[in-house]
Formats: structure tokens, sequence, C-alpha cells
């Protein structure tokens, strides 16, 4: 019988360790002496901890010095931390109690190092800090010198190791489950909302878990929303346009791929917009190869848009996926003419486009999962770029 004291972890202890002294390598490199990690995203990659109530305080200190790893969470979450993570030491504030935990933050560093601990590295770019939290931070680091370290700190997820791999690819499989749900579910006289429902049912019948934006899904005019809009009761008329962008979860890890659709004959537009977005994913996926520039894969992209009338997008053409808790799964990449990466086996993102028609009322979105391999690339989804007639 499992009475909750057992570590549930994703990964086994060594491959936190390897990622925690890649850390320490960063902050050593930085002339940190100990880190501060508020993402959610953060604290799942380099100890287990996973949970959803991530809005509160919550921080994961890190020792530069390989002093052990403190956790200062809320008390309801204290049994959640100890239990999905490698880390043993677990304080808790009170939210029914002047208890400051910025200030807290601070005591326990002092605690741990006696005082030595002065330069302290910090993570902003997460939706896990509010700035109300910052404020609080700030006020009570006193003299203490503060250094965002966000950049370097996410870069280290970029990498996948073979373990997250294997994560990667299932999150693939469920994927196309719910692709082929989706794309099945559509009709004339079918709500938005219900295609998405088959969606969500299929994706968890796989085996899939929850992700980090729900499936977005776009019929008719609201294909030019971008694929930024959330399924509606609106009920599909033919002929009309869909897409579809599911990221499927398994174990925190995201597949993401975009796919369009036509319920009824596609317009004139949308099989023109499909074909120039088939065509310059080709050409990305073609370059795609470790030791290759990303701006170089963006280029290949844009080449076909601007030698058929529609340069100077300024736009990004993918972004990298991996690890992502609500209200992102988006990596530190992106795939565009100003990013300064350079592409490495076990990178994974999303190739894509969407391209719209305002006067024909039409949007097109189509996107593939990509995973940089020793020689190339793999893609993580087997369903074709085709548009899907329904």
């Amino acid at each position: 019988m499992d009475n909750g004291a057992a570590k549930v972890l994703v990964f086994a202890p060594e491959e936190y360790e390897a990622r925690l002294g890649r850390l320490r390598a960063v902050m050593a490199r930085e002339g940190v002496d100990a880190m501060l990690l508020f993402g959610q995203d953060s604290m799942f990659y380099f100890t287990g901890y996973d949970q959803i109530g991530y809005s509160v305080y919550q921080v994961l200190i890190v020792y530069a010095d390989g002093r052990p790893c403190t956790y200062l969470t809320r008390s309801v979450d204290a049994f959640i931390v100890t239990r999905t993570s490698i880390v043993d030491d677990v304080r808790a504030w009170y939210d029914d109690d002047a208890n400051n935990p910025a200030e807290m933050t601070f005591e326990i560093i002092a605690e741990s190092g006696g005082g030595r601990d002065r330069r302290i590295g910090i993570e902003t770019k997460t939706h896990g800090f509010l700035p109300f939290y910052y404020a609080q931070l700030v006020k009570a680091a006193g003299d203490l010198e503060l250094v965002d370290l966000s950049d370097p700190v996410m870069d280290l997820r970029l990498e996948k190791s073979p373990a997250e791999i294997a994560l990667m690819r299932e999150a693939g499989r469920c994927l196309d489950a719910g692709l082929r749900a989706g794309f099945g579910a559509l009709g004339p006289g079918v709500r938005e909302c219900e295609v998405h429902a088959a969606i969500a049912q299929a994706l968890y019948a796989a085996g899939a878990e929850y992700q980090a934006v729900g499936p977005t899904l776009e019929t008719g005019p609201r294909t030019l929303y971008q694929t930024h809009g959330g399924a509606q009761r609106r009920a599909i008329s033919p002929p009309e346009p869909v897409t579809i962008e599911i990221g499927s979860c398994y174990s925190r890890y995201h597949a993401v791929a975009m796919r369009s659709a036509s319920v009824g004959p596609p317009s004139d537009a949308q099989r023109r917009m499909h074909g120039l977005i088939d065509e310059a994913i080709s050409r990305g996926i073609e370059k795609i190869a470790p030791g290759v520039p990303v701006r170089e894969v963006a280029a290949s992209i844009n080449e076909v848009y601007e030698r058929n009338g529609l340069g100077g997008r300024k736009r990004h053409v993918g972004y990298g996926i991996g690890v992502g808790y609500p209200p992102t799964w988006l990596d530190n990449l992106r795939i565009k003419l100003t990013d300064d990466h350079v592409l490495k086996a076990g990178m994974t993102f999303l190739v894509h486009t969407v391209l719209d028609d305002k006067a024909a009322g039409v949007g097109v979105a189509l996107g593939d999962p990509v995973l940089v391999t020793e020689t190339g690339c793999e893609i993580l989804t087997a369903v074709p770029r085709d548009i899907f007639l329904a």
C-alpha cells in the first residue's frame, strides 16, 4: 500500500543531480552565490516538483557551492514538494499569518551561508513570479545584489536527454490521436465545442495529461484569429475552413502541431496559403541539423514567402517546445532571424506559420513538432500536413 511517503519522480535522481550540476556551472560563470527559481517549469526540470497551484509565492533556492537545495512554499504545498521532488529541506510559510515569504527567503540564505552569500541570481521570466512578489523580494533583499539569470537558466532545458526525448515521442503519439479525433468530429452543423470535446477525450484516452494550453480551435472567419481563439458554441456552416493547434502533454513534455481542414470544398485562398506554408515548412525542415544557426532555418522558410510577395512579415516561424505549465509550453527558443541559438541534437521545437487572407475571411495554420537528431531531424507526428477534407 502506498502511504504517500515514497518519492514519485519522473526521472532518476541522477538526472536531476546532473541538471543541478549544469545550473551550478552557470551560477559559477555568472558569479552568483545562490539562485532563486520561481518558475514551476524550472522547479519541475531541476528537482521533479510537479503541481498546478503556483500562482502564490514559492521558491527553490540553489547554492553554487553544492549545499543542499531548499524549497520555501505555502504550507498547503509542503507535502507535494516532498513527495514529487528530490529536495528534502522544505520550509513553509502560512497565508493566514503575518509572515513575509520574501523576507523568509533571505533568512534561509543567511542561515545556510552565514551571511557570505551576497550576489543572488533570480528567475523573472516566468508566470510563476508576479510583480507583486518581485517588489517584495527587492525590498527584502536590502543591500544584496540581485542578478536576473532567466535566459541562461532556461537555455539549460533546450537540449533534451534520451529520457526526455522518449517523453516527447510519447506526447507525439498522443498528439496524433487528438488530431485524428478532431478531424473525425468535423461536419456541417457541428459546434466548435463538440470538436474540442472529441479532441480532449481522445488525448486523455491515449494517455495524455493536462496541457499547458487547451487545444485551440477556430472555424470560418474565426480562423483569422491566428490560432489564439478557443472553441466556442459556433456551428460549422459549410464551406468553411478550420484551424486546430494541439499541444499534447505527457509528464509535462509537450508535442505541438498545427493543422488546417475544410468542411466542404476548400476555397482557392485556403489552398493557396496552405500550399505556401507546406512548401516553406519543407524548406525549413531540410535545413535542420546540428550546428546550423536558427536564423538560417528561419531564412529558408521566409525565402518562400518573399518569393511569393509575402516578405517583411517580421514574425517567428517556430518556437521551442518541451516542459510546460499553464499558460505556456514554450521553451526559450524562437525560429526567427534575430535568434542567436545554434541547433544541437536533442533540441525540440515547432516549425510553423499562420497566414491569412482577410478579404476572403480565411486563415491557415500549419506546423510540425521537430526533434533535432545527430544527422538531421525527426518529425514527432505521423499526421500528414494535407488539408483535411470533411
